[in-house]
Parts: C-alpha cells; structure tokens; sequence
C-alpha cells in the first residue's frame, strides 16, 4: 500500500480523498489531503503557538528583569565592567528575537516548517552570538541569566514538538511542495496561453477592420469606374503607355547605334586624359557622354554631328588603334552621319514622344478622380501590408500556443502521477 495509507489507517484515509478535483478548487483539495498526512497538526499547532507567544511574552519579562537587575557588589572591577557590556549587548539582542517570533495564524505543514525555520534559525543565531560573553553576564545576574536561558530552552523544545507530528515524513512534505511548485507552473503556463489567445482575439478584430477598410476602398474604386472621367482616365492612361513603350524601344536602338563605337571612344577619353591626344572641351563632352548615356548625348546636344566628325578626324589619326579597330569606328561614324541613319530624325521624334509622355502626365494628374484612385489604391497596398504582417504574427503566436499547450499537456499527466503517489489512489483533475 501507498505510504498514505500505511500512516492513515490504510483505506480509511485515501477513502475520504475525493477522487475527482477542478483544478481551481487543487489548493482546497490539498489541505484536505495534508490534513490526513498530519492528522492533528491544526489542534496540536494552535496550541503550541498559545503556548510559544506565552513564552514569549515571558522572556520579555525576564530580559526586563535582566536589564534593570543590579551587579554582586564584589565582583572585580573587569569583570563589572566587561558584564556590563555583555549585558546591554545580550538585552538588546534578546528583544530582537522577541520582535522576530511572530506566530503565524495558519496550521498548515507549510506554515509549520516555514515558521518552525525561521524561529529556530533566529533563536540558534542569539545564542551563538550571546555564547562567548555569557560567562560574564552569568557570573554578574546568575538568577536573570539562568532564567532567561531556560526560557530560550523552553523555546527550543516547543519548536521541536512543534513539527514532531511531521517526523519522519519528510519525503512526502518535499513531494508535496513538488506539486506546489508543479501547480504554480501550470497556472503560469495557462495565463501565459490565455494572454496570448487574448492577443490573437484583438489581432483579429483588428485585421476584420482592416479587411472592412479594404472592401471600401474596392466598393469606392469600383463606383470610379462608373463616373464620367473614368474614361478620359483610361484613355490618357491607355495612350501614355503606348507612347512610354515607344520611348523605350526608341532609347533601346539609339543605344544600339552607339554601342559598336564604345571601345573606340574609351580608349579616346583615356588618351585625351594623359595628353596623347587633345580634344577641345566640347568633342569631350560629347564623347563623355555617348560613353554614359548615347539617349541624353543625341537629345541634348543638337550639333552631335559635329561631334561625331570632329572625333572621326580624332580617332582617323590615332596611332593606339589597331587599324582594323579604328577602321571598323571610322565606318561606324560613317554609317551614323549618313542621311539614312538621319541622327536628326530620330532625335525630333524621341523629343515628340517625350513631349507627349509630359502632357498625358499633367493631364491624367490635373484629373480629380486620378488622385483619388491613387489614394486608394495606396490605401489598399498599405491596408494588404498590413493584413499580411497581422497573419504572420497570429500564425506565430498560434505556433507558440501549440507549443505551449503540448508542454501544459505534459506538466497535467505529471501532477495527476504526483497525486496518485501521494495519495495511493486514481486522481482525475478537470482542468477545464
């Protein structure tokens, strides 16, 4: 049989042990299963307490008595003095002790051992520290001392008798303060998952807002389409992009019409840079700029032909060149400033496309309903932001409740095992 029943009685005990407990009536249930572990400890223990404030209060009256008591009249004059001393220091420190002995209300083991603990480690320090004057005092106040040290005594042995009922039990009492302690973590662990569920609550809501706000901002695009500057909207629009398509298939070949003439024109730039050549500073800034951006250099510098002959002449007479190198730039140039490249041509055209690509801008922003159509498409963007960010908080929060619930899971089937080794007998726990 289990210990409990071994102490109790065997069955007569564990049959008074409920065998099914809520979890928030444990600590109620405890007391009940410790009062059968230390049956008479409440009755014993109130009754020791009435008698330790008894002897309290005794202790005080003899260390009255100890203080105002006057010294034997021949007793060398050291010894008078060095008792003395004694004295005042073993009177002050014996009304601390009084001060520290404050009887506890409750009869419960815990209790019992947490003030047994506390009173004996109190008295046991006083004396080690009155000890090693105590012959002093003894041999100047006999009757006081002797007094006030069988008091202290008598202290000492209620404390004993105190937890004598708990004598050989300590085992079970750490077990029992195993499920404490086990008990305090489940309760941690489950306000620890309910605040995080109460978090996911409100991160909900939040995100039901958000997708309301969404739905608007749609409904609102939707009534857009509906009002007549919608049409002109996408017109504009519809037209913009066609011609910024056209911008960018015209930049890529005006790319491609310099780009057989980069390895020439670097090599340029550097033998202008070290004096092997001279360019005046307006062929430099021609060729710097084909090197960087051959679109800008065609459309912003209307004597590029000019350019491009002044560094034909350049590269015609430059010895640095391989020959089939500066032959295949000379036939290049050749090529650009022909009438069939018409350099001018595609120059004015780019300028016509980026012209228009101005206008439909200005056009499409003087249009009320594009503001408001950027606005809530904005709002829609950063509104999905959001919704996308409040899920993967709540998907990692959900994790951790997961997590969380499998370690609670565990800790529960670990205490119902700690209580049925404490009590001997099947325990269920409702934790719902």
């Amino acid at each position: 049989m289990k210990w409990l029943n071994r102490i109790t009685g065997r069955g007569r005990a564990v049959a008074e042990i409920p065998s099914i407990v809520a979890f928030h009536e444990i600590d109620t249930w405890l007391e009940k299963v410790s009062e059968l572990l230390f049956r008479g400890l409440g009755t014993n223990t109130m009754a020791l307490y009435e008698e330790m404030a008894d002897k309290r209060e005794e202790l005080k009256q003899y260390i009255s008595e100890l203080r105002d008591a006057e010294p034997k009249a021949d007793m060398p004059a050291q010894i008078t003095k060095i008792g003395l001393l004694s004295r005042d220091k073993m009177v002050k420190l014996l009304y601390s002790l009084c001060d520290k002995i404050v009887i506890p209300s409750q009869t419960d083991y815990k209790t019992v051992l947490d003030f047994h603990k506390m009173a004996s480690h109190n008295i046991e320090s006083v004396l080690a520290k009155i000890s090693k004057n105590i012959y002093y005092v003894r041999s100047l106040f006999p009757d006081e001392a002797r007094e006030v040290e069988a008091n202290l005594n008598q202290l000492r042995d209620i404390l004993n008798r105190l937890i004598a009922p708990m004598k050989g039990k300590e085992s079970k009492i750490i077990d029992l303060s195993r499920v404490h302690a086990l008990i305090q973590r489940i309760r941690e662990q489950m306000a620890e998952i309910e605040s995080e569920k109460e978090k996911i609550r409100a991160e909900e809501e939040e995100r039901a807002a958000i997708e309301h706000e969404i739905e608007l901002s749609e409904r609102r695009l939707r009534a857009i389409e509906e009002e007549s500057e919608w049409k002109q909207l996408k017109e504009y629009e519809a037209e913009l992009t066609a011609v910024e398509e056209e911008l960018n298939t015209l930049s890529h070949d005006i790319n491609n019409l310099f780009t057989p003439l980069q390895k020439s024109l670097s090599l340029l730039k550097k033998q202008d840079r070290s004096g092997r050549v001279s360019l005046s500073p307006a062929v430099r800034k021609a060729v710097t700029a084909i090197l960087s951006s051959p679109v800008q250099a065609l459309n912003e510098d209307e004597d590029i032909e000019d350019y491009l002959r002044s560094i034909r002449a350049v590269i015609l007479e430059m010895d640095a060149l391989k020959e089939r190198t500066r032959n295949r730039a000379l036939k290049w140039i050749d090529h650009l400033l022909n009438t069939d490249t018409d350099l001018s041509g595609i120059r004015a055209r780019y300028e016509l496309l980026s012209s228009r690509a101005e206008e439909l801008r200005r056009e499409l922003s003087a249009l009320e309903i594009t503001n408001e159509k950027e606005r809530l498409e904005h709002a829609i963007t950063a509104a999905k932001g959001q919704l996308t960010r409040l899920d993967d908080l709540i998907a990692k929060r959900r994790r951790g409740i997961e997590l969380q619930e499998k370690e609670l899971a565990a800790k529960e089937i670990m205490l119902q095992k700690e209580l049925e080794e404490i009590t001997g007998k099947r325990i269920e726990v409702k934790f719902e």
